[in-house]
């Protein structure tokens, strides 16, 4: 299991999670676009064994919280996963929490 950090260095400029959107229940393209999703997170998944990495479709990715996010059909991040405590507004969407800080 990957540790989790929490960032509080100045340097560094993490979105506050209750500014996020993180559900809004827009569905999928079509079928081909699920399913074409599902076999490119699967196959990473089967691939990347022994690896620590988090790959997700449709999940949005945030910068910063005075944008909307980006939610790419599929996304790779390496060194990262999914907190135990998901469920959790913050924890319902990728933060890139490595932005610099703004100002």
């Amino acid at each position: 299991m990957v540790e989790q950090f929490l960032i509080n260095n100045d340097d560094y400029y993490v979105p506050d999670a209750n500014q996020l959107i993180t559900e809004n229940d827009t569905p999928v393209d079509n079928f081909a676009s699920a399913k074409q999703q599902r076999l490119l997170v699967g196959s990473l998944y089967s691939s990347l064994q022994g690896q620590t990495f988090l790959a997700e479709a449709n999940v949005g990715v945030y910068y910063t919280d005075l944008q909307p996010s980006i939610v790419p059909d599929v996304f790779l991040s390496l060194d990262a996963q999914v907190p135990e405590n998901w469920w959790e507004k913050q924890n319902r969407c990728y933060i890139n929490t490595f932005a610099k800080k703004r100002g």
